[in-house]
């Protein structure tokens, strides 16, 4: 799959994921062009995501640790250092919530964290406007 490709993938499950803080954003990891995780923002606490928040109040889960959590579920870490994250933050162009556009999605201090505990060399993430960035 192409980088493109797998950002229209990710922003899709983004913008069809449930809204937390006002924003949607969905993570997928990727590994050998396989998708083998994929992971959503969540109204909820998690121990994982405790683990990496810059401070105790921030324990709702992230795309980012969504991804990482579920794929450690199946794959050895050996899988996440050879592996790319993706991330995807949709948001409505309008008050009138007809059609989405992409938002900035650069991972937050904590996210940061748990990429680079797990070696994920290869980050590409929305930009504000068209086009993706890189960690």
């Amino acid at each position: 799959m192409q980088e493109k490709e797998i950002m229209d993938i990710v922003s899709r499950v983004a913008e069809a994921s449930e809204p937390f803080a006002a924003a949607r954003v969905a993570a997928a990891l990727v590994y050998k062009n396989d998708i083998i995780a994929v992971g959503v923002n969540k109204n909820k606490t998690h121990p994982f995501q405790k683990k990496f928040s810059p401070n105790p109040e921030a324990i709702f889960l992230h795309a980012e640790t969504d991804a990482i959590y579920n794929a450690l579920r199946k794959y050895d870490t050996e899988v996440l250092l050879k592996s790319k994250l993706y991330i995807s933050r949709m948001k409505w162009t309008d008050g009138h919530k007809r059609e989405f556009t992409q938002g900035l999605a650069k991972p937050c201090i904590g996210c940061q964290r748990a990429i680079a505990t797990f070696d994920i060399k290869h980050v590409c993430f929305t930009k504000e406007t068209e086009g993706y960035d890189y960690l």
